[in-house]
């Protein structure tokens, strides 16, 4: 076993739930792990007694939270980043931070998870029209989204990957069309975030909400929104908190003078003892390196479709590797039975309408992904 298998190997061992069977459903939810439950002992022992006030504490630790995610994605600063409960606040955050006028044009991908889908559409009650651009092969590509531009397109919101199908979006080219035609650039990335390396710079990302509790194995409650500094200065938090505005400590001022960080969508208190969870888990992930994970996952994957090809399965998820990132999709009959027999011989799954996904982690490992097929052949 060379150095970096032995790096996953412990990580692993630290997940009682990979000891009960095979999980591969790192898309829905991940498992936590010893050190998920020390960090929230050890908070517990220390809001239980005096002090009991961990605030300032647990300023510092979510502050070295911002600077870890900035890294992980490469943004330029984490002024450009705010702690958030889920995607979906994040995607709001935009959606309603924008001043928006009737006649504005947004572009949709169908067949999105709903969270990057009605934070827009709930837009329509002032006038904004959207558009829709429809898979082909599961798949979309910059050409599709040139072809539905409109003059007063103001912003394209898509997956890094797709829920369903785990096709991977060229978020390079979409980023550089979207730029030279001065569209706001929005990506719910919660599906490659912890799977990919990611490079919101060089993508020319405006907009990337994430939630945590999937691949980046952060308890669920947790998560982050990176805005980059074109975006922000056009984003009006429609929500406004003590702790959104400049000098938030003196308190009997009033004085609704907003930051000028992505932390004026911060309202009040938060999740302290899921990003204190978050902290530490990252710091694992920056132990393990996104590149090695990527590659270990890659691996993974590719077995798992190389062995389905002896099944009378349709697969969803491309086979091209730059095409996908964590999920493989197959789209069979009786998805919810299947998924359920399956987790009777020890295997977690997702089955979400007639598709079946599976989705392993880096904990995983090769065997497992031959073990699935062995129990689909006896299944199908």
């Amino acid at each position: 076993m060379n150095k970096i298998q032995d790096q996953f190997q412990t990580f692993r061992k630290i997940f009682p739930a990979y000891d009960e069977g095979i999980y591969v459903n790192h898309a829905a939810v991940s498992p936590f792990s010893t050190l998920t439950r020390d960090v929230l002992q050890k908070y517990w022992e220390n809001r239980a007694h005096f002090p009991v006030d961990v605030y300032p504490d647990i300023l510092e630790k979510m502050q070295r939270l911002k600077f870890q995610i900035t890294g992980l994605i490469h943004a330029e600063s984490a002024d450009q980043i705010v702690l958030m409960p889920n995607t979906g606040y994040g995607l709001n955050a935009i959606a309603t931070g924008l001043k928006w006028k009737p006649g504005d044009h947004i572009l949709l991908i169908r067949d999105e998870f709903p969270t990057n889908i009605y934070p827009f559409l709930n837009l329509e009650k002032q006038g904004v029209l959207i558009d829709w651009i429809e898979p082909v092969n599961s798949q979309i590509t910059p050409e599709m989204i040139h072809k539905q531009l409109h003059p007063n397109t103001r912003m394209l919101s898509i997956s890094f990957v797709q829920f369903l199908t785990g096709f991977r979006a060229d978020l390079e080219a979409i980023g550089q069309l979207c730029r030279d035609q001065n569209i706001f650039f929005i990506v719910d990335g919660i599906q490659g975030t912890g799977v990919c390396p990611i490079d919101v710079q060089k993508w020319q990302v405006d907009g990337w909400a994430c939630g945590g509790h999937k691949w980046l194995m952060w308890p669920m409650g947790t998560g982050f929104l990176y805005v980059s500094p074109r975006l922000l200065d056009q984003l009006q938090p429609a929500y406004a908190g003590w702790v959104s505005v400049k000098n938030a400590w003196n308190m009997l001022d009033y004085n609704l003078d907003f930051l000028e960080s992505a932390d004026k969508f911060t309202v009040g208190g938060q999740n302290f003892m899921g990003f204190s969870v978050a902290e530490t888990i990252l710091n694992k992930f920056v132990d393990l390196d996104v590149v090695q994970i990527h590659t270990r996952i890659e691996a993974l994957t590719t077995q798992l479709i190389e062995a389905l090809k002896e099944l009378p399965v349709q697969l969803l998820t491309p086979k091209d590797p730059n095409l996908r990132a964590g999920i493989v999709s197959l789209r069979i009959s009786n998805p919810d039975t299947i998924q359920k027999k399956l987790q009777e011989q020890g295997i977690i799954a997702a089955a979400r309408g007639d598709v079946l996904r599976f989705s392993p982690h880096c904990t995983n490992q090769i065997d497992e992904m031959d073990r699935i097929v062995e129990v689909l052949k006896e299944l199908i």
